[in-house]
């Protein structure tokens, strides 16, 4: 009886023992919390500076449009030489004016400068001029002396303004993250690293999902 009472005692033992080790190896989930940076963009106002450009009208003075020839006639004298200086003038705008010319003339004899009263000349209107030089012709050089009109021309003008805009920023905070940690009674005690349940895989949007398919 009492040999059959202790293997009675050990059996339930066994058996309690064998429940234990059972129950500490039964892996259950607790939650746990943990702190990660999170990164994000978020839109920042500016201001910004832009460069425009406005026409602005001016009045320009233009001299008139004058066209000039210029030839010298030799007088053959048989004691005294001599030459004329022939100048022509032809206004080849569109509205009349005065003109002057300034003449400066080398011969053997030296030089001379002179200068023509104002010639009046209507739009597509000539005058010639005409004098006379002792001596032998060098050379001569003129300046003609014409009018001016008022022309309206445009400008570009460099303007700024201030306009609103905004930019991107990369920015971070501390995010509170929980995961499911799966470990038996047993593991725990023995400190085994923690058993994280997978993060889900990145779902793709439908729009941009590629399609091998072909018709």
């Amino acid at each position: 009886m009492n040999q059959r009472k202790i293997i009675d005692g050990w059996v339930k033992l066994y058996i309690a023992i064998i429940i234990l080790l059972i129950a500490l190896n039964i892996p259950y989930t607790t939650k746990e919390t943990f702190t990660e940076k999170e990164f994000y963009t978020e839109q920042e106002p500016y201001n910004l500076t832009q460069t425009y450009y406005e026409k602005e009208s001016y009045i320009d003075n233009v001299p008139l449009k004058i066209n000039t020839t210029m030839d010298w006639h030799i007088t053959d004298h048989r004691y005294e030489d001599k030459f004329d200086l022939i100048a022509t003038l032809k206004n080849t705008d569109n509205i009349s004016g005065e003109f002057w010319v300034t003449f400066h003339v080398e011969t053997t004899n030296g030089s001379s400068d002179f200068t023509t009263e104002s010639i009046f000349l209507m739009p597509g209107g000539g005058y010639q001029i005409e004098h006379g030089f002792t001596g032998l012709f060098s050379y001569v050089t003129y300046k003609v002396k014409q009018p001016t009109r008022e022309v309206e021309k445009f400008r570009e003008i460099p303007e700024e303004r201030t306009i609103a805009s905004y930019r991107d920023i990369q920015k971070s905070r501390d995010a509170v993250r929980v995961k499911n940690n799966t470990l038996s009674l047993l593991q725990r005690i023995l400190k085994y690293p923690p058993n994280y349940e997978p993060e889900p895989p990145l779902q793709i949007p439908s729009d941009i999902v590629e399609d091998d398919w072909e018709e």
